[in-house]
């Protein structure tokens, strides 16, 4: 049974949504009296800190909230289950899949920043934040622990470790909808893709090690979300992406 979702509930999530988002990545006074009071803490505590906000930021579920806003339903009836851009074209068009990988891409990066804002220079407090934005993504604390698979967020993470390393990681989406046409394949190359790309970097001395071991542990957490489309993939049964302009009915 396909379950409505009341525009004007979501409608308010998505305002706090985006004005969370916002508060970190912008300067603002409300920010920096934040920044003020955490830098009480020890570092241990700005440690976690930095994780739990990274989990709580990719929780935020862009796609659930853009679909409920568009179309008034719950992206979860729809296609997956998830609450990624893929399935948020299966339900509400290409419009609407868009404004959802904005979204993640956003969340993803805001996690970063907020770490840096907590523990400044810290490494791996940056990693824990962006390990915890997938988590959050795929497990989201609004949604009863359900999610998505956490591609668009590993990517805004990794935006904000390196800002081009968008140039590698964006063509795939168009490459997955049109090409490859299997979602969860492209995930997973995007996946793998990130932690290759800082390896690279951390070779060639222009990178730290760190973000690399991010990238590890973030297609660990992208592969354990897609164990099903895996065995799909296994026995040759994955279905493919159908590119729609508008929602299914």
């Amino acid at each position: 049974m396909k379950k409505r979702v009341y525009r004007a509930g979501v409608m308010l999530s998505l305002a706090a949504a985006v004005a969370t988002v916002t508060l970190i990545l912008s300067e603002n006074m409300l920010r920096w009296l934040l920044v003020q009071e955490i830098a009480k803490w020890s570092d241990t505590a700005r440690l976690i800190a930095s994780g739990v906000g990274g989990y709580l930021l990719g929780s935020i579920p862009f796609g659930f909230i853009i679909i409920g806003v568009l179309r008034e339903r719950d992206i979860r009836d729809a296609g997956s289950g998830r609450i990624g851009g893929t399935n948020a074209m299966r339900a509400g068009g290409i419009g609407a899949a868009t404004l959802t990988v904005v979204g993640d891409l956003l969340k993803g990066y805001a996690g970063v920043a907020f770490a840096r804002l907590v523990l400044p220079g810290n490494l791996w407090a940056e990693v824990l934040a962006g390990w915890g934005v997938i988590l959050g993504h795929n497990a989201s604390i609004y949604l009863a622990f359900r999610g998505g698979a956490g591609t668009a967020p590993n990517m805004g993470v990794a935006a904000a470790y390196w800002l081009p390393s968008l140039i590698f990681t964006l063509p795939f989406f168009p490459l997955g909808m049109f090409v490859i046409r299997i979602a969860s394949l492209t995930s997973l190359i995007v996946g793998l893709a990130i932690p290759i790309l800082f390896a690279v970097r951390a070779l060639l001395g222009q990178g730290p090690w760190e973000y690399a071991a991010y990238g590890v542990g973030a297609l660990l957490l992208v592969a354990y979300a897609l164990r099903p489309n895996i065995e799909r993939l296994v026995k040759g049964t994955e279905s493919t992406v159908e590119v729609t302009v508008l929602p299914e009915e």
